[in-house]
């Protein structure tokens, strides 16, 4: 079953080409995008997350096509990117809730393992403005991993995170491998290993 399937993806900026010609097709699994600084991973999973605008080529998720059924596909998605998305005067709760209500999905029975294994039990009523940014990191992953989503997007997922919580996620990654896509953006060749994540290489 193929839940993510790129085609000829190209990008420019001023005249200059990122990447060009890209394709691929993945099924469940584990997926480590790796590459050098300026070879286009964050600007990659950002057109695979619909969050900008496709320039060439064409994108599907789950067999939506992204262009044609956005909604269709978006649904499909869950996008943890590498910067925090919450207001600062949202709570750790608020948050949580928020990402749900956008998904239209009442229940994550796997939230509250993920609330314990990150550690964050403690700061779900705290704002995020007074978080540290390991704290609104791990309130990311958990929302992204606590979804039903079929594909899971994650930029550099493991930047900022203690010990305990990358083995936490390391092992939903491995538990939930047989039925979901994980693709994310790494440097970190530990967590490869760790994941027994296959590699896709952005040409540098």
């Amino acid at each position: 079953m193929t839940l993510l399937e790129a085609e000829g993806l190209a990008v420019q900026f001023s005249g200059l080409a990122l990447f060009s010609g890209l394709s691929f097709s993945y099924g469940p699994g584990v997926v480590a995008l790796m590459g050098e600084n300026g070879a286009g991973k964050s600007t990659l999973l950002s057109l695979l997350a619909g969050v900008q605008p496709l320039q060439e080529g064409r994108i599907a998720v789950k067999g939506h096509d992204m262009a044609a059924l956005p909604r269709e596909a978006r649904r499909q998605l869950a996008w943890v990117p590498d910067e925090s998305v919450a207001y600062e005067f949202m709570t750790g709760d608020e948050f949580l809730r928020m990402v749900l209500a956008l998904r239209a999905q009442g229940e994550a029975p796997a939230l509250p393992g993920l609330l314990d294994g990150f550690g964050l039990s403690a700061h779900r009523g705290k704002r995020f403005g007074q978080m540290s940014l390991g704290t609104r990191k791990k309130f990311m992953l958990a929302s992204g991993l606590a979804s039903d989503a079929a594909v899971v997007l994650m930029d550099e997922p493991t930047n900022g995170i203690d010990a305990d919580a990358k083995a936490c996620m390391m092992e939903r990654l491995r538990e939930g491998r047989e039925a979901r896509l994980f693709f994310f953006s790494t440097h970190d060749q530990e967590a490869v290993a760790q994941s027994d994540a296959r590699v896709f290489a952005l040409p540098g």
